[in-house]
């Protein structure tokens, strides 16, 4: 994945190789997207298998911090890089530079990677000879399938909330309200801190009171919500007369939403398959929910927009895909706060229905 971001930064342009520059582009984009699922999957799997039951939420509530952090991250290195080297170079070539960079991040992933060990709760299946022999026939050619549709419907509401209340915000100060990079940068990068820590407060109360109730209230906030909020971010993001407070607390009330589907999410998918699938079972719902209900947002309303010039419009995919996912999720989710993944799998998964 981190090679595959390096390279995005040594692509050549259009101009000296045409149409194939695209096409580079979208290989390396398609190689990041599947090694990022793989990753998301392994992640959440070795974090819960090393935490109790009790605090589940909490802890992998603080590895949901992560991707938004890392846009905040994102968001500081260009807005330096572009401040540093002038709009014009930045424009030509600067833009290569925070790819590139991205390279330190890679050596200090694989030293990390380099420290770990298996967890407690493989090494005992592997101990007793229980590992799948075909994780892939276990998980989509058994019963196992019917969980990996339920969790697609749920990640694909959360991808949906999670590009729509994150990267839609950037996109729409700068494109709908004509706001420049480095102020829109600098309302979304605020707001995007201040809502972090409820990715943690919302894992942490997944624990007290189920991963379900909270999951489904940031999809029905979201979709509620959603045109009220972005009338607001655009009536307090007006050029020539911003109001920064406010612009930012919309933001950070978007991203809000994000902590209550985004911060439990981790905790529900790591409970809802058994221990000797567990990693492929939540990495391909991960890439579906995401992939097609997250991915989609930039296109679908970017295209509603253009066609249209109606905010509105543009709106119709981020509301009505948390909609649909919030009914179909209220009587298809399982509540698996009451599972321990500790225990001995029995044949067919019990789930706690409480």
């Amino acid at each position: 994945m981190g090679l595959s971001t390096a390279l995005i930064g040594a692509i050549p342009t259009y101009a000296q190789i045409g149409l194939s520059a695209a096409f580079i582009l979208f290989g390396l984009r398609l190689i990041q997207g599947l090694c990022l699922g793989g990753e998301y999957g392994g992640a959440i799997t070795y974090v819960a298998e090393h935490v109790s039951d009790e605090k589940r939420g909490y802890y992998t509530g603080w590895l949901q911090t992560s991707p938004t952090l890392g846009i905040v991250v994102s968001l500081a290195v260009i807005a330096t890089t572009r401040t540093w080297l002038g709009t014009d170079a930045f424009n030509r070539w600067g833009w290569r530079i925070p790819f590139v960079l991205s390279l330190v991040l890679v050596a200090i992933a694989i030293y990390i990677r380099l420290q770990l060990q298996e967890t407690p709760i493989f090494q005992a299946i592997k101990a007793k000879g229980q590992t799948a022999v075909n994780p892939w026939r276990e998980a989509f050619l058994t019963s196992n399938i019917k969980y990996v549709l339920i969790a697609s419907i749920v990640v694909i509401g959360e991808g949906c909330v999670w590009y729509s209340s994150q990267f839609w915000a950037l996109y729409f100060l700068q494109t709908v309200k004509k706001v420049d990079v480095l102020t829109s940068s600098l309302i979304v990068g605020a707001g995007l801190l201040i809502g972090t820590p409820t990715l943690v407060l919302f894992g942490w109360l997944s624990d007290r009171i189920g991963r379900k109730p909270i999951i489904l209230c940031g999809f029905f906030l979201a979709a509620l919500t959603y045109y009220p909020l972005y009338m607001a971010l655009g009536r307090f993001a007006a050029p020539g007369n911003i109001n920064y407070p406010m612009a930012v607390l919309v933001v950070a009330i978007l991203v809000s939403y994000v902590g209550m589907v985004y911060g439990p999410i981790a905790a529900f998918l790591a409970e809802f398959f058994p221990a000797r699938i567990r990693y492929t079972s939540v990495s391909v719902p991960y890439h579906i929910g995401n992939g097609w209900g997250g991915g989609l947002v930039p296109i679908i309303t970017t295209s509603a927009f253009l066609r249209t010039g109606s905010v509105g419009s543009a709106l119709i995919y981020p509301i009505a895909v948390p909609a649909i996912a919030f009914l179909l999720s209220l009587f298809l989710m399982r509540e698996t706060r009451k599972m321990s993944i500790w225990a001995p799998e029995p044949e067919e998964r019990a789930f706690a229905r409480t």
